[in-house]
């Protein structure tokens, strides 16, 4: 035997040729000592920043559905973590790297097939960490179909089995991390956390990451795994107060991590709230969230003024006046334009038109009672 053969052989796994080996996943060890959660989560979005350039929002919301892993049985519902970005070489892969080395039971691939991936899950349960999504998944209706369902505790997919089909069901439960350029169907998009990714800049500074190198990374998985199992009874009891602006399927995605925060204390109820509303609504590529987004702001416009009508420029200076709202730098840094505010108004079948006031003036503009149907069926009520 040659001295290459003798040093391959370990990783084989006594695999027959051409058979692949199996599956190696690993669980951290639970930390000795009882855990700081609120100390946890500072290390852990820190760590994050020091190897990929992103917001504060983001990091804080990795940390947190890191950590969120680590209880994952605790929920009945869990979101997708969806890692985008508009080009190669911003960070995607090495995201997914430092992920990796914190959650329980990580399991990495490039491309994996519907069947490949529900047995899987059905076989294993692993965190599932699939990157270039981009290039298998926008086609692919049968992988589509399980990565949704899998985004509730009793997701499945039924198959017929053996010579005499016997249907079974294989369970599609599992935490994945998806990493993509640009966008992936709807339906995903909706069951994630977004974080966005940008190139680095010259004048901005990253740490390389060394996969040989990750003492610090096993620590804090260790800690979270403590930590999680500490309070994976209050977790699964939780019930978060969520932002006004955040509900439905968007409260359903934040509804873990803002419990992880709760029960991590110090200031992370507040920044897991300022990271929901930033990354909810950050952006205008997904018109849906902002078409609600913008279904708010309008309501708060009239009540705002106790009227029942108001013209299209009176709408855009109040909505460009929101500097933590997308409204001031909604396209290219520009704020947002009346023919904007109208094409995202369309589909709740809201047109504008010409309104007279009081003081004998007419203008372009919209009556509220148009919006009361949108209001009902979009946005909770009112305080």
């Amino acid at each position: 035997m040659t001295l290459l053969d003798q040093l391959v052989k370990p990783a084989r796994c006594d695999a027959a040729p051409g058979q692949g080996r199996p599956l190696d996943l690993t669980e951290p060890d639970p930390w000795p000592e009882e855990v700081d959660g609120d100390a946890l989560l500072d290390e852990m979005s820190a760590a994050v920043r020091r190897f990929v350039v992103l917001d504060r929002f983001s990091a804080d919301a990795v940390a947190l559905w890191v950590v969120g892993v680590h209880a994952f049985d605790a929920w009945t519902i869990f979101p997708r973590l969806l890692v985008t970005a508009p080009e190669k070489q911003c960070g995607k892969s090495t995201l997914l790297d430092v992920i990796g080395s914190f959650v329980p039971r990580a399991l990495s691939t490039d491309s994996i097939t519907a069947a490949a991936l529900f047995r899987t899950i059905e076989a294993a349960r692993p965190t599932l960490l699939l990157d270039e999504a981009d290039t298998y998944i926008r086609n692919r209706e049968d992988l589509r179909g399980v990565i949704d369902s899998g985004h509730r505790c009793d997701g499945g997919v039924i198959r017929t089995v053996g010579d005499d089909h016997e249907p079974r069901r294989f369970s599609t439960w599992a935490p994945v991390v998806l990493a993509a350029i640009g966008h992936l169907p709807g339906t995903i998009e909706d069951r994630s956390i977004k974080i966005g990714l940008r190139r680095r800049r010259p004048d901005e500074s990253s740490e390389l990451l060394r996969l040989d190198r990750t003492k610090e990374f096993e620590r804090l998985a260790s800690m979270a795994t403590r930590w999680a199992g500490d309070h994976v009874i209050q977790l699964g009891k939780s019930d978060p107060a969520m932002p006004a602006d955040i509900f439905n399927r968007p409260a359903d995605n934040w509804r873990p991590l803002l419990a992880v925060a709760d029960a991590a204390g110090g200031e992370w109820p507040d920044r897991a709230r300022q990271a929901a509303i930033e990354l909810t609504f950050d952006g205008a590529d997904d018109e849906s969230s902002v078409r609600v987004a913008l279904l708010a702001d309008v309501r708060d416009a009239f009540a705002g003024r106790n009227a029942d009508r108001l013209a299209s420029e009176d709408l855009v200076a109040h909505l460009v006046e929101l500097d933590e709202r997308p409204w001031p730098e909604f396209k290219a840094g520009r704020a947002i334009t009346k023919t904007q505010i109208a094409r995202l108004l369309k589909p709740f079948g809201i047109k504008s038109g010409t309104i007279r006031f009081e003081n004998g003036r007419t203008a372009k503009g919209y009556y509220r009672a148009l919006f009361e149907d949108a209001f009902a069926r979009y946005l909770p009520p009112p305080e």
